[in-house]
């Protein structure tokens, strides 16, 4: 248990320093190329349209809002109830549009994303008990990509965009059992950066990418681990994987 939850402490500042660890190692790599005669797909930037596919490997967690609720007496025994980070996985399809030689309208149709929340209710009097809102999503999207100029094989990009997230199946085997419950639908504002590297047969892009949710995710069930809760709203961030043409 202490090097996973070392592994959650950790995960953040991997992703930032596997990102930067990459775009040094393309930057420093095609410097040196400077006649740039070794030029990579030099028509992948031509193409009007072009498709590949994504991993992804996040953190997530709630950002909470009590309610009036908890200074009751029904919470007078809890003294907190915060969030704990969790590790996910995703992947999924995209298509990228080109607008520009610099701007591109990203589209991603389907993508398939497997997350566990928690939230713990610290006691005064007893052991903290953890609620588990696990769930399987559908989270199509669109975004706008801004790229710099070709450097020999590489570019830096900033992406920004919105994504919806559908969750898939039944949220809880048994409708009466007692716990956290969140809606079915979630909008999150998403940002990030990225670079990409021009290989001989594909172009790889890694990408740190951070998202809020836009609406509030609280399931509008009464019960004790809902009613001292006003808003809880997503909060992930996610490092990509890209591979297209």
């Amino acid at each position: 248990m202490q090097a996973i939850n070392l592994w959650h402490k950790l995960y953040i500042r991997r992703a930032k320093i596997t990102l930067l660890l990459l775009c040094l190692a393309g930057s420093l790599g095609f410097a040196q190329v400077r006649d740039y005669s070794s030029i990579n797909r030099p028509e992948s930037d031509s193409k009007a349209i072009k498709y590949g596919f994504f991993l992804g490997f996040h953190q997530n967690s709630f950002n909470t809002q009590y309610s009036p609720a908890f200074d009751g007496a029904e919470y007078a025994n809890v003294s907190s109830i915060t969030s704990l980070k969790r590790p996910g996985f995703n992947l999924g399809f995209m298509v990228n549009f080109k607008i520009q030689d610099q701007f591109t309208l990203r589209v991603v149709p389907v993508k398939i994303g497997l997350y566990q929340y928690a939230v713990a209710y610290n006691y005064t009097d007893q052991p903290s008990e953890t609620q588990l809102v696990e769930s399987t999503r559908v989270e199509p999207g669109i975004f706008l990509k801004y790229r710099s100029l070709r450097r020999g094989n590489t570019r830096m990009y900033i992406i920004g965009g919105f994504s919806g997230s559908i969750r898939s199946g039944k949220a809880d085997e048994d409708p009466t059992a007692i716990r956290l419950n969140t809606r079915k639908f979630d909008l999150k504002g998403e940002i990030g950066i990225g670079a990409e590297f021009y290989n001989k047969y594909f172009k790889f892009a890694p990408e740190l990418r951070y998202s809020s949710g836009l609406i509030n995710a609280l399931n509008g069930d009464s019960n004790f681990f809902t009613n001292g809760l006003q808003r809880i709203a997503t909060h992930i961030f996610t490092l990509y994987l890209h591979f297209s043409d």
